[in-house]
């Protein structure tokens, strides 16, 4: 079973969204983003396009249409919240008139999600619906992520943190693979390449293991040896 998914990062350009202690809602979406597509590749069966690559801003009629001529399988919308400074916490949002099974995706990934964050002690705000343009033009299951409050002290701190981003992101896409039931790609074995007591290469990648046992061959090496090491 694969999937086809379309990752939202919102705002961007002239619109910069939520702001708080200096830091950009466009920025942290995006970077949150480009790291969830970075934990798709560890699957198999599964595609995924960005409305946006960098900081350039789309209408939210664009991102739709981005989406459904794609006829996508699943599309996330990637938000920070704000409000004051005590707000806190993580909620997910559909469509007020969303398919069950759109409530069903929403389910999962906020459980996923809320499975990472319960670690960092965040506030579960809930799932909710609400008629967002996204959600709303959207012809597919659309789940809309609103990632902590860049106006909360602690959480904006967070949302400063590459290895709690990463943590996030992988969180999402683990949703999704639940979602569709994808599968991890089997890791390639590495092997050893010594050459007369020398190491030459860890690698596995086959092009490489030839290309030096040849060159090894080339000059006339004694030994040459080549080692499964996991």
């Amino acid at each position: 079973m694969g999937a086809y998914v379309v990752i939202d990062p919102g705002h961007g350009g002239k619109d910069q969204g939520a702001s708080g202690f200096g830091l950009a809602e466009k920025n942290v979406v995006l970077s949150i983003s480009q790291r969830i597509n970075h934990f798709f590749g560890q699957y198999e069966g599964v595609s995924v396009s960005l409305t946006r690559w960098d900081d350039r801003f789309l209408e939210l009629s664009e991102r739709a249409d981005f989406a459904n001529a794609r006829k996508c399988d699943l599309f996330l919308s990637i938000h920070n919240n704000a409000a004051s400074e005590s707000a806190s916490g993580f909620e997910t949002f559909i469509h007020p008139n969303a398919a069950s099974r759109t409530a069903q995706y929403q389910n999962i990934l906020h459980s996923a999600v809320m499975n990472y964050l319960k670690q960092y002690n965040i506030k579960d705000r809930g799932k909710k619906r609400a008629n967002f343009a996204v959600l709303r033009e959207t012809t597919m299951p659309a789940v809309l992520i609103e990632n902590l409050f860049i106006t909360n002290q602690k959480e904006n701190q967070l949302l400063r943190d590459p290895k709690f981003l990463d943590g996030l992101a992988e969180a999402v896409v683990e949703g999704v693979a639940k979602i569709f039931g994808l599968k991890k790609k089997q890791p390639k074995p590495m092997y050893r390449i010594t050459v007369d007591g020398k190491t030459v290469y860890d690698t596995a990648y086959e092009s490489k293991i030839t290309d030096a046992i040849l060159e090894a061959v080339r000059k006339g090496a004694r030994e040459i040896s080549l080692k499964k090491i996991k």
